[in-house]
């Protein structure tokens, strides 16, 4: 028991740094090819706060674990809204642009309710997750032609770093988090073997807290900047690219079942974090302290639920 979590701390750190490195490393491509900070927060820092899940996703994938990785996209979905986003509104409420609300939020609804609905056939097929992939491309391009009609031409920053240094920063990230995301899952299976409790689990909780780190880190940070809108944006941009981009990828090297509990449960509370996020921006235009108190507290329900379906 003691190497099992030793080999998962160890995991989760070398996953931290990669993640950060990865970030660095794509921020400073995007600002040297000329790309506008909104494409950058909602694809590049998006994409960097999700490669922990699609490291850890894929891992698992590999390794046969099919309930891990579902378990982590949902879970990890859940805890960006419900941990994450009200950790922040705590330490600094969150004014938000209603503009999102025209189409990152309700695109993220409706790549949420697609996945529920697509595993009422208790399995999320190849076929699905290029249907994901396909999603995936059409929004990504969207958003760049989007980006281009209202670039920044003051966005030029760290345009001096050698191309060299920048693929050098992508390459020891990329490494970082694939070694990190086989420790974690290797560690992990032998943790819910030993005591007994199902990988979807292990997955929903403890992997999925783990590998949204980056985006506790990136929003709290924000917070602290008075930068809300890079913080409601780097969770909302990461849960599309969660479903989209992770799953979809996860499904196309194997299928991946869908359980009952899942099905019935856990996507369920994915929806209802998602639109409590439109209800709540939709309302007052903001995520106010008492919003972060109720979604910390959605979020420690959820986690206790799974808790006691253990016992």
């Amino acid at each position: 028991m003691v190497f099992p979590s030793f080999q998962f701390i160890i995991g989760l750190a070398i996953l931290y740094f990669g993640a950060d490195f990865f970030l660095k490393g794509a921020v400073r491509s995007a600002r040297l090819f000329g790309v506008s900070p909104f494409i950058i927060g909602m694809t590049v820092v998006g994409f960097g706060t999700s490669a922990p899940e699609l490291s850890v996703n894929l891992a698992a994938a590999f390794n046969g674990s099919f309930g891990l990785a579902m378990g982590n996209v949902v879970g990890s979905n859940i805890a960006n809204i419900g941990l994450i986003l009200g950790c922040a509104a705590l330490i600094r409420p969150l004014p938000v642009e209603r503009k999102i609300l025209r189409l990152e939020v309700p695109v993220m609804i409706g790549v949420t309710l697609l996945l529920w609905f697509l595993a009422q056939s208790s399995v999320i097929s190849r076929f699905n997750g290029l249907l994901f992939l396909a999603i995936f491309i059409g929004f990504f391009i969207y958003l760049y032609v989007s980006s281009k009609k209202t670039k920044d031409p003051d966005n030029t920053s760290d345009t001096n770093v050698s191309p060299l240094v920048i693929i050098l920063q992508l390459a020891v990230g990329l490494g970082g988090l694939v070694f990190g995301a086989e420790c974690m899952v290797r560690a992990a299976v032998t943790v819910a073997s030993l005591l007994g409790i199902s990988e979807q689990v292990i997955g929903v909780t403890v992997v999925a807290f783990g590998t949204s780190l980056p985006e506790l880190a990136s929003a709290t940070v924000a917070a602290f900047r008075k930068e809300a809108d890079i913080a409601v944006g780097t969770v909302v941009g990461s849960n599309i690219f969660n479903i989209l981009l992770v799953l979809g990828a996860t499904s196309i090297v194997h299928e991946l079942p869908v359980t009952g509990s899942m099905l019935s449960f856990d996507m369920p509370i994915m929806a209802l974090f998602a639109l409590a996020l439109f209800v709540i921006i939709l309302w007052r235009n903001r995520i106010s302290r008492i919003a972060g108190i109720l979604l910390c507290a959605g979020y420690a329900a959820f986690v206790l639920r799974q808790v006691m379906q253990t016992q």
